[in-house]
């Protein structure tokens, strides 16, 4: 009988110790983070938009694809500032009238401010970016023997979802801001790569 006053005990601790955890994580992930850096790996999604063109009275159409693209970025110790550099690939597939279509095997790379809650601030993050960005293509949308490159900006929208304390979810949509020729004249275009991938910290 003397045995059972600390039974009752530990089975209570127990529980506490069951009931506290979830809330020990979530103080967990609120509490600001030492780690500045960070490494994502990426896939989805590539929608370009003007994507008509001409090549000798023959349409061409840029059709949407998948991508891929590897980011790093800094977040300053304030925890609503940083910076990322980020390249990609999509195969960008140009469709060519009744003809087929080829792949232009585009390659982009950007560089960006960020602003927002950054993961130094602990929870979910929400950032915005807005820098500049390259685009090149080995097999040019007209002259598939040729390779073209493009200079323009980029924007972005992202969130981060922490897994733990040095894994996340992200999801970003991106913006690539160029202008070009396709055949029928110089227009603006605003190729979205929109993607979810797992970011590591440290």
């Amino acid at each position: 009988m003397s045995r059972s006053p600390r039974l009752r005990a530990g089975a209570l601790l127990g529980v506490l110790a069951l009931g506290g955890a979830p809330l020990a994580a979530q103080e967990q992930f609120k509490r600001p983070r030492i780690h500045a850096l960070e490494l994502t790996f990426a896939a989805g999604y590539f929608q370009p938009t003007a994507t008509g063109g001409e090549l000798s009275g023959l349409p061409l159409t840029r059709k949407s694809t998948w991508a891929a693209a590897v980011k790093f970025a800094g977040y300053a110790p304030n925890g609503w500032l940083g910076a990322e550099v980020s390249g990609g690939y999509a195969p960008e597939r140009v469709s060519q009238g009744g003809m087929g279509s080829r792949r232009t095997n585009l390659l982009f790379g950007t560089a960006r401010a960020l602003v927002g809650r950054t993961p130094r601030r602990g929870g979910v993050s929400v950032l915005a970016g807005l820098g500049l960005s390259l685009l090149r293509r080995a097999n040019s949308v007209l002259d598939f023997d040729r390779t073209t490159n493009h200079f323009g900006g980029s924007a972005s929208l992202g969130v981060r979802i922490p897994i733990d304390d040095e894994v996340a979810l992200r999801l970003d949509v991106e913006d690539l801001i160029y202008r070009a020729d396709f055949g029928s004249g110089s227009k603006l275009r605003n190729d979205f790569v929109l993607t979810a991938g797992l970011g590591i910290s440290w």
